[in-house]
């Protein structure tokens, strides 16, 4: 006697095909509202990174009369070796950055909240007499930041894309680590670029593209750079 045709269990050609169209037409339309939800966040944690420089450049210009070079603000008041640079930088204190490894001309810190210039008489906090009376003697009160992001260990924190946080002044961009302030800015792409767009203190993040604006020909603060100023 003939047994009864049965359906086997498994699934159809054409309906494993139906399954794979839905499951791309889902990819189709997920991919990119998860891909934009990202970029929202990462220009939301910028602009709060930002913010936070900001609020500790303040508070270290109201107690002491001067802005400061990035690398400066996580300082400890009296130095107990805390930080995120270069392991052979142990002197984190404000006190002690005349001593610091990883930046060229490290006196140069102090910047003159009114002309955005370097402070030309900074040698005297780093004279004996102030150096024995610490920080005390210009009232710093910090460590006035914590960097939440580091990866190259240079003690700036880096924006959602990995580059470092850039401070410019009226007198153009605060360069690390050459302690310097200069009108013109060499990009990673080799190209120079005009630093002093800005007529006030401003901190940037050179967004996705890490360059700044869109690249040749463009701006600090252009296309998909993102800024705070104050």
């Amino acid at each position: 006697m003939n047994q009864p045709f049965q359906r086997s269990s498994g699934f159809s050609i054409i309906e494993l095909l139906v399954a794979l169209i839905i499951i791309g037409l889902l990819i189709a339309v997920i991919v990119p509202i998860l891909s934009m939800r990202t970029k929202e966040a990462q220009h939301r944690a910028a602009m709060l990174d930002m913010q936070h420089i900001q609020d500790a450049q303040e508070r270290a210009g109201i107690d002491t009369g001067f802005f400061y070079r990035l690398y400066v603000l996580d300082d400890n008041w009296a130095g107990d070796g805390y930080g995120l640079g270069d392991s052979a930088d142990v002197l984190d204190g404000l006190l002690d950055e005349s001593s610091n490894q990883i930046y060229q001309n490290p006196k140069r810190i102090f910047i003159d909240v009114k002309t955005g210039a370097f402070f030309i008489n900074a040698d005297i906090y780093y004279d004996n007499n102030i150096r024995l009376a610490n920080e005390t003697a210009f009232n710093w009160h910090g460590r006035y930041i914590t960097w939440q992001r580091d990866m190259n260990r240079n003690d700036i924190g880096d924006d959602p894309w990995g580059n470092d946080y850039m401070f410019f002044t009226k007198a153009g961009v605060v360069l690390e680590p050459d302690g310097d302030i200069r009108n013109v800015y060499i990009g990673n792409d080799g190209l120079s670029y005009d630093a002093k767009v800005f007529d006030r203190p401003t901190i940037l993040s050179l967004g996705p593209n890490g360059l700044p604006g869109s690249g040749a020909g463009t701006d600090f603060g252009d296309s998909d750079d993102l800024k705070r100023q104050f």
